[in-house]
């Protein structure tokens, strides 16, 4: 919504049109890719990790209620 509206102002102010869309267009592409980027710098888990923080999670979700929308698979 923030692009949006910072698009509209641009717009109305007199700018073109075309390229405000790209700008607006690059700029949500940016904020949706820089978590995925910023992972890419983070130093990797090792196996042992990965299951510690697997088992953290799993402690956790069991005090969370299960969504509507939720399949049971069985397990």
């Amino acid at each position: 919504m923030f692009e949006k509206g910072r698009a509209m102002q641009r717009i109305a102010k007199g700018d073109d049109p075309i390229e405000v869309v790209e700008d607006m267009s690059r700029r949500i592409i940016d904020k949706m890719l820089y978590p995925i980027l910023k992972s890419f710098e983070q130093p990797k888990m090792s196996n042992a990790a990965v299951n510690e923080s697997r088992k953290k999670y799993e402690e956790i979700m069991k005090n969370v209620a299960r969504a509507s929308d939720h399949v049971d698979t069985g397990t």
